[in-house]
């Protein structure tokens, strides 16, 4: 019996395992996909990193004459590999400051060095200060107002180990009199300060004259706690010299063309500096390094006949974080009117495993829903399934359907994960333009922004993985014309019902908690909101890929059923929705209302429109002339993670109901009261004004 049973178990396994779906099933065939598989390399990509930044180094006030080293790094290998149109443009900001010397001595009751700007750069926080000063060190521990109290600081270094950083410290105590102040940096995420004591984090600090700012490792800054707890008497020595040098946005382009067919372009790319001082072999030489590997891969496959030339010309772009893509659409507005996409690499190669991470694709915000999205996450998930094991497998000894690994890289599990839009670099300033763009990072990094950031970190592995999907999504957005597109929309619509489902769980979760009539009927109010927001959300997410087609403007009477199909999903949603309701509703022991009345509070919010006092743009109100970027309205009443979208709501002229109710299907349910407050705090700074209807 055992022999038979075994025979029958044999049969079912080959059944199953020749009627299982095709693993290999994204935007592109098979056949390309595994080209791309075959051909990226996460050592190449290691290697360009190894030429950026080897080692954090005190860059050579003659850099700032000519192209800085990383520019010329990119542009030389973006020739060799073939790139089209490879340029290096300067935008000249005004005069900068470049340490060339910098030590920080210990002169009693030892002599010690406890920094050279050769040896760790981040240690410097002030990189205008010069001078040779010495004094006295004294601990003001946190380096609040209190801490000052009573303390005699004329003349003397201060010590704080407040974890906020040094500027308000370095402000405090000038101001009181010292000649500078020593100190951590913020520390985070985690509990860095414990896990990495000799990691210094990356800050500046604007020196008056005759002082200094240091930033401290843990560690160091623990030792000198404990001299001065100790009673004993610490003196210190800071050295400086610094030089003024001319200050510029350095951007690198390069290209690979269009087909001819359309005049519609496509960008990818990372930031290759993030100030001059502060460097990163993970942030963001990574993204960089990458995004050379992607366009080395795609025309390798192009010149193999593999892949097809791409119908969109594909921009390559290596600059400045934010200020350097924004110098750069700025001084190419016809380019900015071209591309329909972007690819933003931020931080991408570290070891999983090693630093707890999930390599991360953030979406484009609600405010801009976007057919790109969907074209990331399917090429993010491919390849986080051919490289899992998978127990049914066992016919094959549960090994991974392919092997994507690098020959000096690691063996780990490609962790992912899709989350909502965070901002902060160079995928909001495409926004900003009018372009839907998303971000790739690896989050956490334990070495974000410090003096680890080194190349040590990185996995050829992640590098390889990240390359598949980053070709895969850039020749899915460049590539296609109708039939690609098609398939593109198709996606979208798949997804968005899965989104929309989410939505619906989010809404009867809302009911499931309710412990009252009256919060199940507030709770029925912001179901029904959660589902009728992501629908609307996944209309203009199928509206977006209209772009795509060979007739975009001929795209909409064409996706008009599929919007209308949308619409059928969520009234069925809505309906389910509805009898959860009801259950709960018999839980309580109360009656339903499925219409529920407005609140007087809601009927004026819905009669108040939002304007902007000084225009509109993309992000939101305009500042006032002369009074810099970003809104005003001081601290605000709704919580920090939606503080981005409502600044952009801002600017769409809509009533406080409308603007509240997005924010609350978007995230969490928001109070309309928090939103009031924040938005009279707004129109009281001078930046909107609340109108009746």
């Amino acid at each position: 019996m055992r022999r038979v049973a075994c025979g029958l178990m044999s049969i079912v396994a080959a059944v199953a395992v020749a009627a299982q779906e095709r693993e290999d099933r994204t935007l592109l065939s098979a056949e390309q996909m595994r080209a791309i598989i075959n051909e990226a390399s996460g050592e190449r990509a290691m290697h360009h990193v190894l030429e950026l930044v080897p080692y954090q180094f005190v860059r050579p006030p003659s850099e700032y004459q000519t192209h800085f080293r990383e520019s010329e790094v990119m542009a030389r290998f973006a020739k060799e590999y073939g790139f089209s149109n490879v340029t290096i443009e300067d935008f000249p900001t005004g005069q900068t400051w470049q340490p060339v010397t910098g030590e920080l001595w210990m002169t009693t009751p030892r002599s010690e060095k406890l920094y050279d700007i050769h040896d760790l750069p981040e240690a410097l926080a002030s990189a205008n200060a010069n001078g040779d000063i010495s004094g006295e060190l004294i601990d003001v521990r946190q380096g609040t107002a209190q801490d000052f109290e009573g303390r005699d600081v004329k003349g003397k270094f201060v010590l704080s180990l407040a974890p906020s950083g040094l500027a308000g410290v370095y402000g405090r105590a000038v101001g009181a009199g010292a000649i500078g102040v020593l100190g951590i940096s913020a520390i985070g995420p985690g509990d860095r300060a414990v896990d990495y004591p000799t990691e210094i984090v990356s800050t500046g600090v604007s020196a008056q004259p005759g002082t200094a700012a240091w930033a401290l490792s843990p560690r160091t800054a623990r030792q000198l706690e404990t001299l001065l707890n100790r009673g004993q008497k610490v003196t210190i020595r800071s050295i400086v010299k610094s030089e003024q040098v001319p200050n510029k946005q350095e951007v690198v382009h390069a290209e690979i063309p269009g087909d001819g067919s359309t005049t519609q372009e496509v960008a990818i790319g990372g930031h290759l500096f993030e100030g001059y001082i502060k460097q990163g072999a993970n942030d963001d030489s990574s993204g960089c390094a990458l995004t050379l590997e992607i366009g080395r891969t795609y025309l390798k496959l192009i010149d193999d006949g593999t892949l097809p030339k791409p119908k969109r010309t594909i921009n390559f772009q290596w600059v400045q974080e934010i200020s350097g893509t924004n110098a750069w659409l700025g001084a190419h507005p016809d380019k900015g009117k071209r591309i329909i996409g972007d690819l933003n690499f931020d931080m991408e190669a570290i070891r999983l495993t090693m630093s707890r991470s999930y390599w991360i694709m953030q979406r484009t915000p609600d405010t801009f829903p976007s057919y790109i999205n969907d074209i990331g996450q399917s090429m993010m998930e491919y390849v986080s399934e051919l490289t899992r094991e998978r127990v049914r497998y066992r016919q094959n000894g549960y090994a991974p359907s392919v092997g994507i690994t690098s020959p000096n890289g690691s063996t780990d599990a490609f962790y992912i994960k899709i989350d909502q839009h965070y901002g902060a670099s160079d995928h909001v300033t495409y926004m900003q333009h009018g372009i839907p763009a998303v971000m790739f990072i690896t989050w956490p990094d334990m070495w974000y922004h410090s003096s680890q950031d080194t190349p040590d970190k990185q996995d050829p592995t992640q590098y390889r993985r990240a390359a598949i999907v980053g070709t895969g999504a850039l020749a899915a957005i460049a590539g296609g014309g109708d039939e690609l597109a098609a398939r593109v929309t198709a996606e979208n619509l798949s997804r968005g019902t899965e989104r929309m489902g989410a939505a619906e769980r989010k809404g009867t979760s809302y009911l499931a908690d309710a412990a009252t009539a009256d919060a199940l009927a507030v709770a029925w109010k912001e179901a029904r909101i959660a589902i009728r927001h992501q629908a609307d959300v996944e209309k203009g997410v199928i509206r977006s890929s209209g772009v795509l087609y060979d007739d975009p403007s001929g795209a909409a009477k064409r996706l008009a059923p599929i919007e209308a199909a949308v619409d059928r999903v969520s009234a069925a949603l809505q309906d389910e929705a509805r009898a959860a309701y009801a259950l709960e509703s018999q839980r309580l022991n109360t009656p339903p209302t499925f219409q529920p009345p407005m609140t007087p509070e809601e009927k004026d919010a819905a009669s108040l429109i939002v304007e902007c006092v000084n225009g509109s743009t993309p992000s939101g109100c305009a500042s006032a002339p002369g009074a810099g970027r970003g809104g005003g309205g001081g601290p605000s009443a709704v919580p920090q993670h939606i503080g981005a979208e409502l600044n952009i709501l801002l600017g769409q002229h809509k009533s406080v109901l409308e603007i509240r109710d997005f924010l609350s299907g978007e995230f969490e349910p928001v109070a309309l009261a928090d939103v009031m407050t924040a938005l009279r705090a707004r129109a009281a700074s001078g930046q909107i004004r609340l109108v009746k209807k």
